[in-house]
């Protein structure tokens, strides 16, 4: 019991005198030099070809909204047949047996495609 106190209390000290050290070099430095200060990237050539690509978006939104509902109604029917699946395989186990990993998974699987639906649905 001792020796747990004894590596706890060390432990706290260090860090205190890891903090003190820290607030000690943030304290020192002084932002007096505009060149010292940290430097924040530019945003304004950030269409350059070695940044992350954009992905291309429709020019129209109808195009865009036509685009959404075909994914939308390919992840619903995603989650139609996960469902009937999952009946089947529930309706196949007996009653008296636990339900197995593989119902689980499978009920997990479609709480997330449901929460995806649900986030795209709000997002547009």
């Amino acid at each position: 019991m001792r020796a747990g106190r004894r590596y706890f209390l060390s432990g706290i000290a260090a860090m205190l005198a890891g903090m003190r050290a820290l607030r000690a070099g943030t304290q020192g430095q002084r932002h007096d030099n505009p060149s010292q200060l940290p430097q924040v990237p530019d945003a304004s050539n950030s269409g350059r070809g070695d940044d992350f690509p954009v992905p291309p978006r429709a020019a129209d939104p109808k195009i865009q909204l036509k685009e959404d509902q075909k994914a939308l109604r390919r992840d619903v029917d995603h989650l139609l047949q996960l469902v009937k699946d999952l009946k089947d395989e529930s309706d196949k186990t007996p009653e008296t047996d636990v339900l197995s990993l593989s119902l689980v998974k499978k009920a997990e699987e479609i709480e997330k495609l449901a929460h995806q639906i649900k986030d795209r649905i709000r997002a547009s």
